[in-house]
């Protein structure tokens, strides 16, 4: 095995295959951090073959919270059982990356992610190995800030050049340097006409090490991933909402994104497609399911994504999604070309990919396009 970009790839021919529980050793997700228990009971076949009438193995990666939130439902609600695959449990990475870097280790089989992650891992991994984008949860930015309680942030009104000139100098939290987050400031800081180095970047981890960060004054601000974990670190900190980038009066490159894209390991649809349809099902399964069950939704993501203490927020991203998500969505997730490109123009913006590196037809399996 070895590194190519960051990302782990397996070794060549002649060499012996590691296990799921090596490759899981190997990059760096020990028990006490996540519970390897759980992430080894999630690690099955990775799509081997199973008999007639038999559930075939799936890994899925997946966090807590509305960006996955598809995926505690078909959990929940057995979805995955109903459409063919076998999935006790998901497998809880430390970041975007590392998903990634299990994804084409070969632990992983499908992960929903960052739409401009995803593109970097597609075009700096092999072929049969690299993600493959085979649908998007959400076509609207769902990234924003949170500042701390111990500084004084622009009104609510201000406009979005103010807010983020704010972070001026200070220490600017997010998930890992190189994911999505990290990404989102870079943009936000470009359009504001400011650089990256004005700013102090320190990888910090998701919601839950965010929150006590902000709560010590080791962060002077966090840039949040989802649109319930937003309110949830202001709610949870004591901090201020500084802006969610899908505000009016944020710039059109910013605001416009579909940020949550469905990636699915290209050796694993090309051995099963059928795989790879059964997992879009399920998905649109819990999406019926929150549309139709909405005050079970907001239960159930409120006990799952956010420990228990955010029912008002639960219920408030349950109205956002049947309102402002879902019919934004088109029919089992497909892609659309446009999208595609607007999205593949950013990462190439961000230095994330070379030009030529993503083109719809590569990317996107034919079963997948709209």
């Amino acid at each position: 095995m070895h590194t190519q970009n960051g990302l782990v790839t397996p070794a060549g021919a002649g060499k012996l295959a590691l296990s799921r529980r090596s490759l899981l050793k190997y990059v760096g997700i020990g028990g006490a951090a996540l519970g390897s228990a759980s992430l080894l009971a999630a690690c099955g076949g990775g799509g081997n073959a199973a008999g007639a009438g038999a559930l075939q193995d799936f890994a899925v990666a997946a966090f807590p919270g509305d960006a996955y939130f598809l995926d505690t439902i078909n959990l929940e609600n057995k979805d995955y059982a109903n459409h063919g695959l076998k999935v006790d449990k998901h497998l809880n990475p430390q970041s975007g990356v590392q998903a990634f870097q299990l994804l084409v280790a070969g632990a992983i089989d499908g992960y929903a992610a960052d739409t401009l992650l995803l593109m970097a891992t597609h075009a700096n991994s092999s072929k049969g190995k690299r993600p493959m984008l085979i649908g998007f949860r959400n076509v609207e930015t769902t990234y924003g800030i949170v500042g701390s309680s111990k500084h004084t942030w622009p009104s609510a009104d201000a406009s979005f050049e103010e807010k983020i000139a704010s972070l001026k100098g200070k220490r600017i939290g997010v998930t890992s340097v190189g994911a999505g987050g990290d990404l989102q400031l870079k943009l936000a800081l470009e359009l504001a006409g400011m650089k990256y180095g004005d700013v102090t970047a320190l990888a910090v981890g998701p919601t839950a090490q965010a929150i006590p960060n902000l709560k010590a004054d080791r962060i002077d601000a966090y840039v949040t991933v989802q649109w319930t974990s937003t309110r949830f670190v202001a709610q949870e900190s004591g901090g201020t909402v500084l802006i969610d980038f899908a505000e009016k009066n944020v710039p059109d490159l910013m605001r416009n994104q579909a940020v949550v894209a469905i990636g699915m390991r290209e050796e694993t649809i090309e051995k099963n497609p059928d795989m790879a349809k059964n997992w879009l099902a399920a998905q649109n399964d819990a999406n019926t399911w929150i549309v139709e069950n909405k005050d079970k939704a907001a239960a159930l993501l409120n006990k799952t994504g956010l420990g228990g203490n955010g029912l008002e927020i639960a219920n408030n991203y349950v109205e956002h999604y049947i309102n402002d998500i879902a019919p934004n969505l088109k029919p089992m997730f497909k892609a659309d070309k446009a999208t595609v490109d607007h999205m593949a123009e950013l990462a190439l913006r961000f230095g994330s990919v070379k030009k030529g590196d993503i083109t719809f037809e590569s990317l996107v399996p034919e079963f997948a396009r709209a």
